[in-house]
């Protein structure tokens, strides 16, 4: 994918560079969404409708 995107980039191809952003954006915020359950699951002092530490 990172290749794909190089190449992309380097012809100018913009469609690609733009799917392939959105893609790895998309991906990103799942990723952290899926790392925040699971820290909620492992430790259970952690309470994620407080947001933020005060």
């Amino acid at each position: 994918l990172g290749r794909y995107f190089v190449q992309s980039i380097m012809n100018r191809d913009y469609p690609i560079i733009m799917g392939t952003t959105i893609f790895l954006a998309a991906f990103i915020v799942t990723m952290t969404l899926i790392v925040d359950i699971l820290y909620k699951a492992v430790d259970p002092r952690i309470d994620l409708a407080k947001g933020g530490s005060k």
